[in-house]
């Protein structure tokens, strides 16, 4: 397992201080606002990020279409001589049938056409936690949520940009918040998942959940598994269903199970958003877990020994997971059984895989996009960004699906999947 950072709880919104260990572990221990745990974040690894290969013979897998960039204050800069961190993104550029939405750390958010011309930019002087949200469910949202700096979440129109609300909630949002019909969930920091209403920001209920000592900086998105059920992933380990409307427990399931002796072996973190998918949610872990359940018999179909921060991607036959030392796997997603298994990209800091019809493909924080053969596992063609992938999100317009490649500070490219 990698060292992660620490970072300790603050009250007063302190700057991050970095503090040297000496030994086999770094740590850098950093504030963090209003929180009632520790947190961690990956340290970098003491492994150089893979060379990469030439490819003989590349297909025309994509096809850059336009580049947002962001100027922020707080630049994410890396070495190729340096080890690559695997942290998680609390920064994720939507879609809808308008254009796209974006978030930066230093406080803006910015929306731009289909074509990636601007609409409407709005600036908040405190800085940005997490976002973007909208409700994916719509073809034109309404209403997008993000999340300050001081614990507040911050309800924007979609056409102008102007607030409609602004609520304080318990603790800051480290992961972008779940829209569905008239409520608007989030999972704070301290553990505390609150449904809002969508209209005014009030807060309609408050589920507590256990939160540890220790854990991995980052939280998964809430999702829905059905119209009047949301599945929150925490750090102790567990997802739970909970109703929609007022917030009243369904049901529980550990889903992470504690591993080594110290207590950073035994962290049991579900910062990946779940998928679900034919009936079949999957889940993986920070401590090694990765879990397929089935939901119409609450059981559990297999589980495999696969440690990540990232969500998985699945296909009508397939589950694919990059894994924290930057493995690229395809999986039976019916058994767990493996079918491929890619070490070409190791510790070159892997986004998400997304499965298009014909490929996979995972993005580094060198600033390139790789583009596997499902079949195979062979890489077939590779493009170059420029800057850093966070995350991918594939978007399906009119089955004509483009990339979506999401930096760490809020910019972001488009691409034409072929």
């Amino acid at each position: 397992m990698m060292t992660p950072f620490l970072q300790n709880p603050a009250k007063n919104n302190l700057p991050p201080i970095a503090v040297k260990v000496l030994g086999v572990a770094m740590f850098a221990v950093l504030a963090l606002n209003t929180t009632a745990c520790q947190r961690f974040k990956k340290s970098e690894s003491i492994h150089s990020p893979t060379e990469l290969v030439a490819l003989k013979q590349t297909q025309n897998s994509l096809t850059p279409l336009f580049n947002h960039a962001e100027k922020s204050n707080r630049k994410a800069s890396f070495n190729k001589k340096q080890t690559l961190s695997q942290g998680t993104t609390v920064f994720q550029t939507v879609s809808d049938a308008q254009g796209y939405i974006t978030a930066n750390p230093d406080g803006r958010v910015t929306a731009v056409d289909m074509n990636g011309r601007g609409v409407w930019q709005v600036e908040f002087e405190q800085g940005l936690h997490s976002g973007v949200a909208i409700d994916n469910r719509l073809a034109t949202a309404n209403v997008v949520i993000v999340a300050d700096n001081n614990a507040n979440l911050i309800a924007l129109d979609r056409s102008n940009g102007k607030t409609l609300w602004q609520r304080q909630i318990t603790s800051n949002v480290l992961a972008p918040a779940l829209i569905s019909g008239n409520r608007v969930v989030v999972l704070a920091n301290n553990g505390a998942v609150q449904g809002l209403s969508l209209q005014t920001g009030d807060v309609v209920w408050q589920f507590g959940t256990q939160n540890p000592s220790l854990s991995v900086r980052g939280s998964a998105t809430p999702i829905l598994l059905d119209s009047k059920t949301v599945l929150i992933s925490t750090a102790d380990g567990r997802i739970h269903g909970l109703n929609l409307e007022n917030g009243s427990p369904l049901w529980s399931r550990r889903v992470g199970t504690s591993v080594g002796a110290s207590e950073i072996d035994r962290l049991v973190d579900v910062d990946a958003t779940p998928i679900f998918v034919d009936n079949m949610l999957y889940s993986v872990t920070y401590s090694g877990q990765l879990l397929a359940i089935d939901m119409a018999s609450r059981q559990i179909a297999f589980v495999k020994e696969i440690a990540s921060l990232k969500s998985l991607a699945v296909d009508n036959s397939q589950l694919y997971v990059t894994t924290l030392d930057g493995q690229v796997l395809a999986l039976d997603k019916l058994t767990g059984n493996e079918n491929w298994q890619s070490d070409s990209l190791k510790f070159r800091g892997l986004s998400n895989p997304v499965a298009t019809p014909n490929s996979v493909i995972v993005g580094d924080k060198l600033g390139y996009l790789h583009v596997f053969d499902k079949t195979t596992g062979k890489i077939v063609d590779r493009k170059q960004t420029k800057v850093d992938v966070n995350q991918l999100t594939l978007q399906n317009i009119a089955q004509n699906p483009r990339l979506i490649a999401q930096t760490a500070n809020g910019g972001f490219s488009v691409w034409q999947v072929h």
